[in-house]
This record gives C-alpha cells, structure tokens and sequence, in this order.
C-alpha cells in the first residue's frame, strides 16, 4: 500500500522517473527475449510468450519506477541537508532537539520535497544539536532509501527468474507440441508408403498368376 502511494507521489512530482523507468523495463524485456533466443536458437515464441512478456512488463515496471523515484530523492539529499541546517541556523548550539521537533523539521522537509515522505515520514532525532542534526537525518534517509532500492530489485530479479522460467516452459510446449505433430505426420506418411508398397505388391502377385 505504502508503495502505491509513492507511486502516486512520482506520477505527480517525478514525470521523468516514470519514463525513464518504464524504458528501462521495456529493454529489459527485450534483453530477456534476446537472451533466451540466443541461449535457445531454434526456439519459437508462441503468442503466449508475449502475454507472459507482457504481464512480466507490468511487475518489472512498477519495481524499476519505484526504483528510479528514490534514486530521485537520493539526488536531493545535498539539498535536504541545506535546507535544515538553513532551518537551524539561528539556535544555540546548546539546543538540543525533542522527537516533537526533528518531526517538525521533517515534516517541512516533506512539504518542500514531497517524495521523501515515500521512504522517511517519521523521525526520532531527540537529544541532536543545530551542529549534527541535518547529517544526522540525511543520512538515515539516505539508508532508508538504499534499503528501499535494494528491496525492489530483489523483486526485479525475482520476477525475471519466475518470468524467464515461464517463457521457456511455454516455448518447450510449443515444442513438444510440434514435434509431435510431426512425428505423426511422418507416421501416417510412412504408413501410406507401406500401403502403396503391399498394394503393389498385390499387383503384381495378381499379374504373373494370371
């Protein structure tokens, strides 16, 4: 659920994290029908392949935009770690911050950057100074973000093995399916051949007794 409201987050803020996703995961597909053509020459992808393809396309893209989203906010995190500390500029260095109030600096954070809600929406920075706490929280949503990216291509790489292990299945399918296709074809042409031989062979019996 959290992961579709981040979706819906980039659709609105992060128009270029979707395109850019969305291509990422159309050459992945790609990549995966070049890979298996490669590795499987005479292989022939039926149409459902392509449904398979398609509903893999689906997974891949909703993980890659995701991905491309907090690679977004991981860009402003520079940017985030200026704004707090213009935040706090004009504390004593003796202050020291409650969680009530590292949830306030997170929340303007939010409001300037909505997608950082998506990965960071509550903060318990008490006891941090003016001095140490935009790092501080910088870095934990740097972290939270890493973890974010390495969760989602977890998913990605699963999808791609469940997804590749289904195109082949449905092309060895195909296959069998052919090939015994074939071999009846043969077995009834052999069988027409055989008839045509005993029936000439008949003929000829019928021939020299007369």
């Amino acid at each position: 659920m959290k992961n579709m409201g981040a979706l819906s987050n980039i659709l609105m803020y992060s128009v270029g994290s979707l395109l850019l996703g969305v291509l990422l995961t159309i050459v992945g597909i790609v990549l995966i029908f070049v890979l298996i053509r490669l590795w499987w020459r005479n292989c022939t992808f039926t149409p459902l392949s392509f449904v398979v393809g398609g509903v893999l396309f689906f997974f891949l893209a909703f993980q890659a935009v995701l991905i491309c989203g907090a690679v977004t906010v991981k860009s402003y995190c520079d940017d985030v770690e200026n704004a707090i500390n213009v935040m706090v500029e004009d504390l004593s260095e003796d202050v020291h911050f409650s969680t009530g109030d590292s949830q306030a600096i997170l929340d303007n954070i939010s409001r300037e950057w909505p997608l950082v809600d998506d990965y960071v929406n509550m903060a318990d920075f008490q006891g941090y100074t003016p001095a140490t706490i935009a790092g501080s929280m910088v870095d934990e949503l740097r972290s939270c973000i890493n973890w974010f990216i390495l969760r989602r291509v977890g998913w990605c790489l699963l999808f791609v093995v469940v997804g590749a292990f289904i195109l082949v299945k449905t092309i060895t399918v195909h296959n069998n399916r052919l090939r015994r296709g074939l071999e009846r074809s043969s077995m009834h042409a052999s069988d027409r051949r055989m008839r045509g031989t005993i029936q000439r062979q008949n003929s000829l019996r019928v021939k020299r007794r007369r």
